[in-house]
């Protein structure tokens, strides 16, 4: 097994997924998979994301049932790579069903975490490389090809920089804020950067703070409160696909001006759209799937928090209760 780690939001998910894409190009393997392991794995959640990227359908309720039959299926791949993003802790791959690799198999596993540790002495990776933040000429070069060819003249261009600075080289914090400052005028961009200066009111350190910073002011400049709710309800409501804002937005009310449930889902697909534009949510594997960095979802829990907006969750399922009007009320969970 081989280790990448380093801190939330340096890209080790973006390096993976490229790994993996030019080794299956290259035609080092057959197959590859991933899936996200998170700060609280669900077995069934982990087995069911490789299964149907293998093509294999588990009906099976019992997790060693269905561990049986991945690592069965799993066995048989001769040159297969299986990428586990987001470990914390302690990951029982043979309870998950994935065949521990050898020298001598075309089985790998490749792991990321933000722990080096938990690489090396939970998860015995035999290798382990750091993800580090982007230095100076990096930082530039990826906030410029993100903004375009919106930064002309010296003025605007001072202040671009100064917004770099204060990025600390997080690709997290980078991409976001450039996203959200393209093509927008000198004072927004001033404005930007006395935000990004502004001491935080929250208990943050450095790195944790930047990235707040930056993912807050991309949140500030979404267009609409449609758009902010949209945000708020994919990070509370654990949505990870377009046919759950579809219907949890129609149940909440969130949509405006929507006639028709062809309409509401266009404008599904539409926020869905514009919060991948916007860096706040990652592409899934087809259209229909996104996910959420977890950096972000923390964001949107402060900013929920912040501005006292309430949604009521149960059991992973959106609740919505009546105003003293009698009207369904939109209030932001958690």
């Amino acid at each position: 097994m081989i280790g990448v780690y380093g801190m939330g939001g340096v890209g080790k998910t973006t390096l993976v997924k490229e790994v993996g894409r030019k080794a299956k190009e290259n035609k080092l393997f057959e197959k590859v998979i991933s899936a996200h392991v998170s700060r609280t794995p669900q077995i069934k959640k982990i087995q069911e994301e490789i299964a149907e990227k293998m093509g294999l359908r588990l009906v099976e309720e019992i997790e060693t049932v269905r561990a049986g039959r991945l690592y069965e299926r799993l066995k048989v791949e001769k040159k297969i790579l299986i990428i586990l993003d987001d470990i914390w802790g302690s990951l029982d791959l043979e309870a998950i069903g994935i065949p521990l690799a050898d020298d001598n198999s075309g089985r790998k596993v490749l792991l990321t975490s933000r722990s080096v540790d938990v690489l090396s002495c939970k998860m015995d990776c035999q290798q382990n490389f750091l993800v580090d933040v982007l230095n100076g000429g990096e930082a530039w070069s990826l906030f410029t090809k993100t903004t375009g060819d919106c930064i002309e003249n010296d003025e605007l261009r001072s202040v671009a920089k100064d917004i770099v600075k204060e990025c600390a080289g997080l690709p997290i914090a980078i991409v976001p804020v450039a996203r959200a400052l393209r093509n927008k005028r000198l004072c927004e961009w001033k404005d930007a950067l006395l935000e990004l200066r502004r001491p935080s009111l929250r208990n943050f350190s450095g790195t944790q703070e930047v990235a707040y910073k930056s993912i807050e002011l991309s949140y500030s400049h979404l267009n609409g409160e449609e758009l902010k709710s949209t945000f708020l309800l994919i990070r509370y409501a654990f949505i990870s696909c377009v046919e759950d804002v579809l219907f949890s937005g129609m149940g909440l009310g969130l949509f405006q001006n929507i006639n028709t449930l062809e309409e509401a889902r266009d404008r599904a697909h539409t926020l869905v759209e514009n919060l991948k534009k916007s860096c706040l949510l990652l592409d899934g594997n087809t259209s229909e799937w996104f996910s959420m960095h977890d950096v972000v979802r923390d964001v949107a829990i402060s900013i929920a928090t912040r501005d006292q907006h309430v949604f009521v969750v149960e059991n992973e399922r959106v609740q919505t209760y009546e105003d003293n009007s009698g009207q369904p009320s939109v209030q932001y969970l958690e």
